[in-house]
């Protein structure tokens, strides 16, 4: 081997293993210091690049939590109303009982059922949360983000307002009025039911219900800012392929959601019942239906039960579309959950290192590191022993 002191072999070879120790070193380094493997691009750029993209979704899905739990809180109080008011009307329905007793004073009655109807547009109106209002009847849906890409479960508005609940006005002793409709009755098109609802200061609201096979326009006209008011509701049957009955469990349908409690007896009889007077008239055009085709027409009927049930009914109808819509919301908050810990589980396997071989590691790099210096130290010192030639 030949003696040089411009070229020291070893001392290179030894300089750049020290060099790479301690390239290796400062990754074991910063392993520990962010406690992961993968912190960057340059660690591993494919890893770092699917790392990167399940960030984004854990971001994407934190979000959509967000959204679930503002929609979980909206439906919840929602609910909270609307069993509240299924509780006022169990009250109601006690002062209802009350005044059939004989002696006891409607007048005070009364008083307490208009309060406790004032008590129900209270609970309405304060069924807020952040500014959404699920239950006063506005008829705006709401939209929870329930997944990636913008899906959304739809949350349906409801209406547990007195007049739809058909507690307007009530009536301790209101009226019912009792249709009685003859099997040969052949319900035409154009045939318009008007029931107009009374209080002891006169009439209050006229709402017509015509039926309509056709599709064109209702030849009744309705003017809401009329006083009092003049709603048309449009009645849609078949008359070519639909029964009687058939037909008349339509108009009782459409009634219902206006507010009206309705119910179709065996006899051919239909009791329409609010919370005020109930007066039935029923024509097609000119003609007066209520000495023609209909069998009769009965306006004295008493039935504030009725009023009450069909608000039961309702409401339960309500609590049970909430409830339903709880549900779903829940659910899906629950799996949005579990994808979250998922996709962080599986983050964590990509990137995350692992301490326990990072410390051994980070152990024998450093004795790998003395030990590179130590080799380097006596390199360099080679040659000098070209000297003792010269002596």
């Amino acid at each position: 081997m030949a003696f040089s002191v411009n070229t020291n072999v070893s001392a290179m070879a030894a300089l750049r293993t020290l060099t790479m120790t301690q390239s290796s070193l400062n990754s074991v380094q910063r392993q520990i210091e962010t406690g992961l493997k993968v912190a960057e691009a340059k660690d591993d750029p494919s890893t770092f690049t699917i790392a990167q993209g399940m960030r984004g979704d854990v971001g994407s899905l934190k979000a959509i939590q967000e959204g679930l739990s503002f929609g979980q809180a909206t439906v919840n109080m929602a609910n909270a109303g609307a069993l509240q008011i299924s509780e006022v009307i169990i009250d109601l329905n006690k002062k209802v009982t009350q005044a059939f007793n004989e002696g006891l004073d409607i007048t005070i009655l009364q008083e307490e059922a208009d309060a406790l109807v004032e008590q129900i547009n209270s609970i309405v109106n304060t069924t807020i949360f952040n500014g959404v209002n699920l239950i006063d009847g506005s008829g705006t849906d709401l939209e929870v983000l329930s997944a990636l890409g913008g899906v959304t479960q739809t949350v349906p508005a409801q209406d547990a307002t007195t007049a739809t609940l058909g507690l307007t006005g009530f009536d301790l002793s209101a009226n019912a009025s009792i249709i009685t409709i003859d099997d040969s009755y052949a319900i035409a098109e154009d045939d318009v039911y008007t029931l107009t609802l009374s209080d002891a200061n006169g009439t209050t609201a006229i709402h017509r219900f015509e039926m309509t096979a056709d599709g064109n326009a209702l030849t009744s006209a309705p003017d809401e800012s009329a006083t009092p008011p003049i709603y048309v509701h449009a009645v849609t049957v078949d008359p070519a392929n639909q029964s009687v009955q058939e037909m008349t469990g339509i108009m009782a349908q459409t009634m219902r959601q206006e507010g009206f409690a309705v119910t179709l007896g065996e006899s051919g009889t239909i009791t329409i019942a609010h919370g005020q007077n109930v007066a039935t008239t029923a024509n097609n055009g000119a003609t007066d239906l209520t000495t023609t085709v209909i069998a009769g027409i009965n306006n004295t009927g008493n039935d504030p039960l009725a009023v009450l049930e069909n608000a039961e009914m309702l409401v339960g109808q309500i609590m049970t579309t909430l409830g339903t819509a709880a549900n779903r919301l829940d659910s899906q908050s629950e799996f949005t959950q579990l994808l979250v810990d998922k996709l962080q589980e599986g983050l964590g396997i990509l990137v995350d290192a692992n301490l326990a071989e990072a410390s051994a590691e980070l152990q024998a790099l450093q004795t790998k590191e003395q030990l590179g210096i130590q080799s380097l130290s006596i390199a360099n010192s080679r040659p000098q022993s070209i000297l003792s030639l010269f002596q």
